[in-house]
């Protein structure tokens, strides 16, 4: 330890780029100072691609990441909904490439059952520039930018919030993050970000892969102040479950446990024995866009098939996430109803409007 600290990104870069193994930890504080002079453009992209890389390859410790996510949070602005209890989707933000998500529609679909919700992104970002909530919204004819939140909740029951808009330092980093090609505690940390926040609280969902990350996702979640967490080991890190496979779902409301066990969260599903995920054709970017809007809409209008299974699933677990009384059956159930009478294909085009 220095007699005096140095919170520099030298200093930083000092101690977390040794060697195999040999790398130091750096604390919250000094991660937080050398994450804020990134946003604020203080240092050159060579020492901001340096430290963040280092990191990883060093494996970032919870104290790191909670130094960096307060530098985010710091530049991100909320925006505040009156009268109500919000659910925050979060989706990967580089988007998919071997399935077609049926994440756009989830949230109409939750608006239609009577749940306020929203999801945030970009665009498009590395690694995988795949298929997002963004470009699919924007080939319907969706305005993104600069949305009047409060209104699109009152009037559609859901919206969307652009990192663009309420974190434009952050967005400003695209292209760096892009010349990284590899993921860092950014792509982590730009998914527990809270654009928009209810009145009566706001709930997070979202996806994950890896088994290490629920632990680092539910610390960092209830550092943002979301009322309750659900964590989902989703296809592609996203929010729809596997089709054919038992699911694994965390949900955290108050005191978080000392170690998550993920063999605890497995349970069954309706549509375990009968279906299996919808992949994606090697279609060029364009064309996968096309598809799963075309895809979606069809679901939302009521056209059975895997799709429809996929979308029926992944918003029953987010419903019954909700409303603990409710068996996943008579959650589907309830998320069928409302493919079959048009509510939620309604609830989709009312943010056009």
């Amino acid at each position: 330890m220095r007699d005096k600290q140095d919170l520099s990104i030298r200093a930083a870069i000092q101690d977390i780029a040794v060697g195999p193994d040999r790398g130091r930890d750096i604390g919250e504080d000094h991660a937080e100072e050398v994450m804020r002079q990134i946003l604020d453009g203080n240092e050159s992209n060579v020492q901001s691609a340096i430290f963040l890389i280092a990191l990883r390859m060093k494996r970032e410790s919870v104290p790191e990441f909670a130094g960096l996510f307060r530098a985010l949070s710091s530049e991100s602005h909320v925006t505040k909904v009156n009268g109500k209890r919000l659910l925050c989707m979060v989706d990967p933000f580089d988007g998919y490439l071997r399935n077609n998500p049926v994440s756009p529609f989830i949230p109409a679909v939750l608006a239609a059952l009577g749940i306020p919700a929203y999801i945030h992104g970009v665009n498009s970002v590395g690694p995988k520039h795949g298929v997002t909530c963004l470009k699919v919204f924007e080939l319907a004819g969706l305005s993104c930018t600069a949305r009047d939140h409060q209104s699109d909740v009152d009037v559609a029951g859901w919206t969307f919030a652009n990192q663009a808009d309420y974190a434009p330092k952050l967005y400003a980093l695209l292209d760096l993050r892009e010349q990284l090609v590899k993921r860092t505690a950014v792509t982590t940390l730009e998914r527990l970000l809270m654009p928009i926040q209810g009145e009566f609280g706001t709930d997070l969902a979202l996806g994950y892969v890896h088994k290490a990350y629920p632990e680092i996702y539910a610390k960092m979640a209830k550092q943002a102040g979301f009322k309750t967490v659900t964590l989902l080991k989703g296809v592609e890190g996203g929010l729809s479950p596997a089709l054919n496979k038992p699911m694994r779902r965390f949900i955290f409301e108050d005191d978080l446990p000392e170690q998550i066990d993920e063999e605890k969260a497995v349970f069954e599903h309706p549509f375990q024995a009968t279906s299996k995920s919808a992949g994606n054709a090697m279609l060029d970017s364009q064309d996968m866009v096309e598809q799963c809007l075309e895809q979606g809409l069809a679901t939302l209008a009521g056209k059975p098939g895997v799709a429809r299974d996929s979308l029926c699933l992944s918003a029953a677990n987010l419903l019954q996430a909700r409303s603990a009384e409710l068996s996943m059956s008579d959650a589907v159930e309830k998320v069928q109803c409302c493919l079959d009478n048009g509510l939620a294909l309604d609830r989709f085009h009312a943010l056009s409007a």
